[in-house]
Formats: structure tokens, C-alpha cells, sequence
């Protein structure tokens, strides 16, 4: 009796160390396929099996994550992936353990011929408002049972915090490059308008100095034909005013001479101004288009 026990007590402390191992590694991964690496590696020492899959459900899709002897699996898709078996697991929650065994599924990973009598378990658990199916295939030569159901709880649980804390990290590494992208082409937009407002306030400047120098060369150019139309208009009006002085015969000759002449002069004068203003406006209408 006390050899029983002994041995018992021996097998739950190699188990427990197993698990711990197992669990630390796990803990320390930051992806898939570490998580595949250690499990390839360990999780035969908590668990006869020959095939093990874990379906977890991740809002609308499902992670995949299968272990067949070396080989590791893993892989995010639609529902429509799941298996059949684990269809009735999902639709049930009962626990499952058949002979019936989905040849389509195991010839994936090895031949079906290489089990002594296998049996396919299946359970579903639900973990943090996630839905998990689980399903393994033993035989006569790595058989499971009943017992071991309370270790495979455990392992189910390493692995669903494990693999959400990678789902939300890839999650937030989406949104990351997505707000990456969006603060990217937010940048160039500004870029962009910012070269535009800077356009414009040249232009505003280039024109504002245009303008200014052409106000300057306009207020030029009416000063001289102001000076210009000023002397031969002060001499008709002084001319004018001789007519109340002057009788007709010297009005005649010398008067109206002189009227004509100063006439005639402001007349080119004035022609200069309309020539001078035509060029101008010809010259700012031209530069304009």
C-alpha cells in the first residue's frame, strides 16, 4: 500500500513539475509559433495523444492550433473551417469519445493504419466567454483516459490566455499600422496644403508688390501729365483773362494767337496722356493672362 503511494504521490510531483515547465515556457511566448515550439517539445509529457487540435473562437473567426507528432499547425480562419465533429461539440457542449474516427482529418498528418484501435476525444470548454473545442486521437500505444482530463483543463488554460494575448496583440499591431498609415496621410495632406497656403502667400506677396510698383509708376506717370497739362492750361486761362483787357483788333492778333498755340499744345499733351494710359493698361491687361 504504501508503495502505491509512494508512487502516486511521485507520478503527481513529476506532473506537476511538467505542467510548471510547460506553463513558464508557454508564459514567455510572443507568437504562434513559439507557443508551437513548446508545445512540440513538452506537451508530450503531460498527454498521450497522437493528433491534438484546439479550436478557440475569437469573435468572428477561429484560431486553429494542432500538434501531430513533430508537426505544428496553426492558423486564423472562418468558421467554415472547423470539422464536423467539432461542429456536434460546439452545438452540444457534450463531451465526446468515439471510435468513428475522421480518416480525412488524420490522413493529414500521418497513415491511419499506424493505430491499434484509436479513439477520438473530444470536449468543449468555455473560458472567459470563449468557446473551446478540443479534440485528440489515442490508441493501445499512447493511450488516454479519464484521468488525465483534469491536466488537459489546465493545458486548455494555458493555452486560451495565451493565445487571446496574441490575438489582441495582433489586434493592436493591425490598428497600430493602421493608424500609422492614416497619421502618414494625414502628414502628407498637411504637407501638401501647407506648400499650397505657401504658394498662395507668394503670389499674394508677388502681386501685392506688383501692384504697388505699378501704382508707383501710375502715380509717376500722372504726376508728369498733370505738370505737363497744367502750364499750357494756366496760359489759356491767362490768355482768357486778357480779353477784358485787350480791345478786339489786339485780341485778334495777338491774343488768339497765342490762345491756338497753347490749345494746340495742350491738345498733344493730352493725346500723350490717353497714349501713355492705353500702353499701361495694355501692359497690365497682357501681364494678367
Amino acid at each position: 500500500m504504501a508503495s502505491i503511494t509512494n508512487n502516486t504521490s511521485q507520478l503527481y510531483r513529476i506532473t506537476y513539475e511538467a505542467y510548471s515547465k510547460f506553463a513558464n515556457n508557454i508564459s514567455r511566448c510572443t507568437s504562434l509559433k513559439e507557443v508551437g515550439e513548446i508545445s512540440r517539445t513538452h506537451l508530450k509529457y503531460l498527454l498521450n495523444f497522437h493528433i491534438i487540435r484546439l479550436s478557440i473562437q475569437e469573435d468572428d473567426k477561429y484560431l486553429f492550433f494542432s500538434i501531430a507528432g513533430n508537426q505544428v499547425i496553426y492558423d486564423l480562419k472562418e468558421q467554415t473551417q472547423i470539422l464536423n465533429h467539432e461542429k456536434d461539440l460546439l452545438e452540444n457542449e457534450i463531451p465526446l469519445l468515439t471510435k468513428d474516427i475522421p480518416h480525412e482529418w488524420i490522413d493529414e498528418y500521418m497513415e491511419s493504419n499506424q493505430l491499434i484501435e484509436p479513439s477520438l476525444w473530444g470536449w468543449l470548454f468555455k473560458k472567459n466567454e470563449r468557446k473551446i473545442a478540443i479534440t485528440l486521437i489515442s490508441d493501445k500505444n499512447k493511450p488516454f483516459n479519464t484521468g488525465d482530463v483534469d491536466i488537459l483543463k489546465l493545458v486548455v488554460d494555458c493555452f486560451e490566455a495565451k493565445f487571446h494575448e496574441i490575438y489582441l496583440s495582433r489586434l493592436l499591431a493591425i490598428k497600430n499600422k493602421s493608424l500609422t498609415k492614416a497619421l502618414n496621410t494625414i502628414q502628407e495632406k498637411n504637407d501638401q496644403i501647407q506648400k499650397i497656403v505657401e504658394n498662395q502667400q507668394q503670389i499674394i506677396e508677388d502681386r501685392t508688390k506688383e501692384i504697388v510698383e505699378k501704382n508707383k509708376k501710375l502715380l509717376h506717370i500722372s504726376a508728369i501729365n498733370a505738370h505737363n497739362v497744367r502750364e499750357p492750361l494756366s496760359r489759356i486761362q491767362g490768355l482768357i483773362q486778357l480779353f477784358d483787357v485787350f480791345d478786339d483788333q489786339q485780341i485778334r492778333t495777338e491774343v488768339i494767337p497765342k490762345l491756338e498755340k497753347s490749345a494746340e499744345e495742350m491738345d498733344h499733351v493730352l493725346q500723350d496722356v490717353i497714349s501713355m494710359a492705353t500702353n499701361e493698361l495694355s501692359e497690365l491687361k497682357a501681364e494678367r493672362t
